[in-house]
């Protein structure tokens, strides 16, 4: 009952009228209210895999995080198109999840994509959604631990990933697992939590849920990238500073 009513005040505040001055106010308590609805709690076995979490919420995910009113009123359907319509070329999308960032990317930019998650629940779910587009006979779904990609060096253009960084227990090796695979001139585009005033305020919603609890919001990301021997050309928050939006290569060779 509590969970619920906080996050009814949080769309209360979030979708209000009011004057432009308000304007963060309510992009704050809308990305609050996405943080809080994220999935319903539920209990789970002592220390679950971060798959196993992701296969029991599976059927659940896209309501939570694609369908729900916070969502749409957060703006995660442009936020995800902003970052696909970058890739170009042959595509690795890490945490490919249940391919809600599929439909916007441009067939006639892409010329094979990958995507990987460690969760087959999700990946099942991301199969059919892949069936249905026009880019779906170029897409390759697949098992594979985003910290030690089973790829040759230099084998994608871009590399992608939304919402995954929180998640991944070791992202720098991560990181440094896409600069090894990323070709030269090739691009990282990243959407991902950040560390900030509204990631730390909104610390406590990593309880409301067991996947919620899978995700730390308050990772540096541009210091992670630079970290990883990659080099940052874009990098802007959105969502009320809640996320940032990353562009980014390989650095010149040491």
């Amino acid at each position: 009952f509590g969970r619920r009513m906080l996050l009814l005040s949080l769309l209360n505040l979030a979708v209000s009228p009011g004057s432009r001055r308000l304007a963060n106010r309510r992009c704050f308590c809308a990305a609050a209210a996405a943080a809080v609805i994220a999935t319903p709690p539920q209990a789970v076995a002592a220390s679950p895999t971060t798959a196993a979490i992701y296969d029991a919420e599976a059927s659940a995910y896209d309501a939570a995080y694609a369908d729900s009113l916070v969502s749409r009123a957060v703006g995660f359907d442009s936020l995800r198109r902003s970052v696909a319509t970058r890739a170009h070329g042959d595509v690795l999308e890490l945490g490919v999840g249940t391919g809600l960032n599929l439909p916007f990317y441009e067939p006639a930019s892409v010329r094979t994509l990958t995507g990987i998650d460690a969760s087959s629940g999700m990946l099942e779910l991301a199969r059919r959604r892949a069936g249905d587009l026009p880019l779906g006979p170029r897409v390759t779904l697949r098992i594979a631990d985003a910290a030690a990609l089973p790829f040759p060096d230099s084998s994608f253009d871009a590399v992608v990933d939304t919402f995954g960084l929180c998640v991944f227990e070791a992202p720098g090796a991560v990181l440094s697992e896409v600069r090894r695979v990323l070709r030269p001139g090739g691009e990282v585009v990243l959407l991902e939590h950040d560390d900030g005033p509204v990631s730390r305020a909104l610390a406590f919603t990593r309880g409301t849920s067991a996947v919620a609890a899978t995700c730390a919001y308050d990772q540096d990301v541009a210091a992670l990238v630079t970290a990883a021997g990659l080099r940052l050309s874009e990098s802007e928050p959105v969502a009320g500073g809640f996320l940032r939006r990353v562009v980014a290569g390989r650095a010149l060779e040491r």
